[in-house]
């Protein structure tokens, strides 16, 4: 697989291109991310590089029904606030992050595309209100077809239900259900490791050892600023060592996006 996050992407096609895709109006996936430090052994482009392999995943997954979809570029100027202070955490305005998202989603909209399903890989709080602000906006601007393609786990941080209109859930198997294990730990290490291996630092990921937060080191941690580089020095917790197979976490959860994507597709016809 290629590193480059616009392959298979509409960003590789022409205007004339995507206006003729428009008239058939297949799903478009919108990557969500953001550039932080995940450690010394992984690259500051994890979170878009897991959003992006998501996103080519299911497509995968929907072209094998004889489903088409397209991915849009991924966006990765979201924000960080709790990885803030480490080196290579570009930091953006709530302001900058949401009137982006907001214009690409504009945009995609207005090239014709009524079903756009947003895939985030950025957990911050901060960022997943940002995103759920933006997606509410159009749903009120009267976009009922952009939603949020989510296994439960922002619903629940956002104390939501999930049966708001905006979210569009699916349904992973158990053992690979819930938010990604700890940040630059086992599945983000097995997803880059697998897919991305020439970007790991194996030298460093070699010597690291495990670091899992207590209750309340991980809410010291979501403090941000100077409180998280206190309790992870070197910007990662979790075990950078993942099994085997921790990686069959996309897999898993491309397959059930696609069979959520297929049913809000059946809805429509």
């Amino acid at each position: 697989m290629s590193y480059s996050i616009f392959e298979d992407t509409v960003a590789e096609m022409t205007g004339q291109e995507l206006e003729a895709a428009a008239l058939r109006n297949p799903p478009m996936f919108l990557p969500l991310g953001v550039i932080e430090a995940h450690g010394p052994h992984l690259p500051l482009g994890t979170d878009v590089y897991g959003s992006y392999l998501l996103c080519r995943l299911t497509r995968r997954r929907l072209a094998e029904r004889g489903v088409e979809s397209l991915i849009a570029p991924p966006y990765y100027w979201g924000i960080n606030f709790v990885t803030g202070a480490f080196p290579g955490s570009f930091r953006v305005r709530r302001e900058i992050a949401e009137g982006l998202l907001s214009d690409i989603l504009d945009t995609v909209l207005e090239s014709g595309f009524t079903r756009v399903f947003l895939v985030n890989h950025q957990g911050d709080l901060r960022h997943k209100q940002m995103v759920a602000d933006v997606v509410r906006a159009k749903h009120t601007a009267g976009h009922a077809g952009v939603q949020w393609l989510d296994d439960g786990a922002s619903p629940a941080r956002l104390e939501q239900t999930g049966e708001e209109p905006m979210w569009r859930l699916y349904d992973p198997p158990e053992e690979w259900r819930g938010r990604l294990k700890t940040h630059g730990g086992e599945t983000e290490t097995a997803l880059v490791g697998r897919y991305f291996p020439e970007l790991v630092n194996w030298d460093e990921q070699e010597h690291l050892a495990a670091a899992y937060l207590s209750a309340p080191e991980l809410a010291e941690w979501r403090r941000g600023g100077e409180h998280a580089p206190k309790v992870t020095p070197l910007g990662y917790h979790g075990d950078p060592h993942p099994s085997y197979d921790e990686w069959r976490y996309y897999d898993h959860h491309a397959k059930a996006m696609a069979d959520a994507v297929a049913t809000a597709l059946s809805e429509n016809d």
